[in-house]
């Protein structure tokens, strides 16, 4: 299946819901690299809230992320993005708790991240597809990071060089 070819899904209220079982499947993925690493436990929000996960760690609330699965190597495009409006909960949920955030991305030989507060917001651009795959809104700011500023927290076993 391609992205194109994405299954439609809606919460109980008709709000459309973007996440796809495969998509849960690979953040819950991600998220136990997290908490192997970063010894601590991810814990998702509800459904449609805008920040996805936030961290725990001995009962504490210790930070907030933005955890992405991408299809390709991380060497393949020189940059990822980070839709703005992800940026802008974020970065409320960071200054309003006094917590920091991440956004963790998982390729397809290893997972990056980065502290939002390391993050230039001023790369934006209009991205996305303007083939309608889950809404109208597939196209809107998004900020460019580049990968080479993105921190490595673990390699794919089967990855080249690891």
């Amino acid at each position: 299946m391609t992205y194109y070819d994405r299954e439609k899904l809606t919460h109980l209220d008709g709000t459309p819901v973007f996440a796809t079982t495969e998509d849960v499947r690979n953040e819950d993925e991600v998220a136990r690299l997290c908490e192997n690493a970063w010894r601590c436990d991810l814990h998702r929000f509800g459904q449609l809230s805008a920040v996805d996960w936030y961290a725990t760690r001995v009962g504490r609330m210790v930070g907030v992320l933005e955890l992405k699965s991408r299809t390709h190597e991380s060497h393949r495009y020189p940059t990822v993005f980070l839709n703005v409006r992800k940026w802008l909960a974020l970065q409320l949920a960071a200054t309003g708790l006094g917590l920091p955030a991440l956004f963790v991305v998982r390729f397809t030989d290893g997972v990056r991240w980065i502290r939002l507060a390391d993050v230039n917001a001023r790369a934006v651009r209009i991205g996305g597809t303007r083939h309608i795959v889950k809404s109208r809104s597939d196209v809107e700011p998004v900020i460019d990071i580049p990968i080479s500023t993105l921190s490595i927290l673990a390699t794919h076993p089967r990855a080249k060089g690891a």
